[in-house]
């Protein structure tokens, strides 16, 4: 418990000047190297990050796109809607790419083996990119610290509301500590901690929070943070492995501590898209 306190310090004392100078160029870097352990992270999981024809590609593609997003909407001022499309269209070459190696290889590797290994690169590459789009929104100094809020806020609450007052299982087969009242407790508080960060910014800065729509995302995000927990779980259970790594000491690996806040992304961004939680 110790250790595992220690290193959640460490991090915090990381992730305060990367929050700080998220205007630059360092906090797409740093999304961009949590990608790529990720994205390693993932195949090692699925035994397949010495498949080098694999996971190259994959390598390549996600630390590269958190920084491209940053070039390609701060520097070069230019659409998201394109950068979008230019993500789309890598992944969906990769994807031709990995039907291309399957056939060649007559047999050895597996659709359902080329199915995992796309759907989880993709899941890894797009929530990180995300992340860092969201920050090059307008008013996106508003928005990049939402689903880091949201999630952990909402896996701390959920552990201690579930130790307190659960009783009944979430999915015992899939996370058995788990439960229904964790899981409620942990939507409440961290839709409560939204409506505490928009107080804050209006106080601090002189932000418009639209605390109507706060509260949607605090509903939206953490029930998205708990399903990526257990799907980051349940790809645990299915490949035998306790932690997907040992980098944060008492934590495991990125995806253990981010699995939660990469789930939020791809749904912050449609919202802030069509329900910006600030007013203009």
């Amino acid at each position: 418990m110790k250790q595992r306190v220690l290193t959640a310090i460490a991090i915090v004392a990381v992730v305060i000047p990367v929050f700080i100078f998220s205007n630059t160029i360092e906090y797409p870097i740093v999304l961009s190297l949590l990608s790529l352990i990720a994205e390693f992270e993932m195949l090692r999981a699925l035994g397949r990050h010495q498949d080098f024809p694999v996971a190259i590609p994959a390598y390549l593609i996600a630390p590269a796109f958190p920084v491209i997003g940053y070039l390609w909407l701060e520097v070069w001022s230019r659409s998201a809607v394109d950068f979008l499309a230019l993500l789309a269209a890598i992944l969906f070459a990769y994807l031709l790419y990995l039907f291309a190696l399957a056939v060649l290889r007559r047999g050895k590797t597996t659709f359902a083996d080329l199915a995992e290994t796309f759907v989880t690169a993709f899941y890894i590459i797009v929530s990180f990119t995300t992340l860092a789009l969201v920050r090059y929104l307008e008013n996106g100094v508003f928005y990049f610290g939402i689903p880091y809020i949201a999630a952990w806020v909402c896996d701390v609450f959920a552990l201690f509301t579930g130790k307190f007052f659960g009783k009944h299982k979430l999915s015992p087969e899939i996370s058995p500590k788990k439960t229904i009242e964790g899981a409620i407790g942990g939507t409440l508080f961290g839709t409560a901690a939204l409506l505490v960060y928009g107080l804050i910014l209006q106080l601090a800065v002189g932000a418009r929070p639209l605390y109507g729509r706060l509260i949607l995302y605090g509903l939206l995000l953490t029930v998205a943070g708990q399903i990526g927990d257990l799907i980051a779980s349940l790809i645990k259970r299915e490949h035998a492995i306790k932690d997907y790594g040992k980098i944060l000491p008492g934590h495991g690996g990125i995806l253990d501590r981010f699995d939660s806040v990469i789930a939020t992304s791809g749904v912050l961004a449609v919202l802030c898209i069509v329900f910006p939680p600030f007013a203009v």
